[in-house]
């Protein structure tokens, strides 16, 4: 037992989603589906896709900022987010082909969207309509075109 507990408390605590009051997603049946299903870790551990994805999330920017977790500050805009495969293997002990396929698969049912360089790697989440915290209601300036006729659209708004 006191193994279980020691080995546990060496895992990587995955972030959840905090800054906002509310968050509006529009989901593909596709993506419905792929959130629901799990992955297996280096280590042996399953762990939930929907979890994955809200780490993923729990790292967007919701104003403009300068992002320092890496080499080189970064200007990110709201609803981008700053990740390295690095990072995500270290973290979620999950091999990079499978960070790679994991990243790849949620950017073909909508979650994301993968923009690489040599520079820095940035996501952005085509699925987020919006958010709100407190007052501010920032609209995603990265939301899907896919999202606004199939979900609703965003006349009216």
């Amino acid at each position: 037992m006191n193994n279980v507990m020691a080995s546990n408390k060496e895992r990587y605590q995955f972030r959840t989603l905090t800054g906002y009051d509310e968050l509006i997603i529009h989901l593909s049946g596709q993506a419905g589906e792929w959130l629901v299903g799990t992955t297996n870790t280096s280590d042996g551990f399953i762990v939930g896709n929907r979890t994955l994805f809200c780490d993923l999330l729990s790292r967007m920017q919701l104003t403009p900022t300068t992002g320092n977790g890496f080499r080189r500050p970064l200007s990110l805009n709201a609803g981008q987010a700053q990740y390295s495969e690095l990072q995500l293997q270290a973290e979620w002990r999950i091999g990079r082909k499978v960070i790679r396929r994991i990243l790849d698969e949620m950017e073909q049912v909508g979650l994301i969207k993968v923009e690489k360089s040599t520079v820095a790697s940035t996501l952005t989440f085509p699925c987020i309509r919006k958010w709100r915290f407190g007052d501010t209601v920032i609209v995603n300036p990265y939301r899907g075109s896919l999202y606004t006729d199939e979900c609703g659209g965003v006349k009216g708004e």
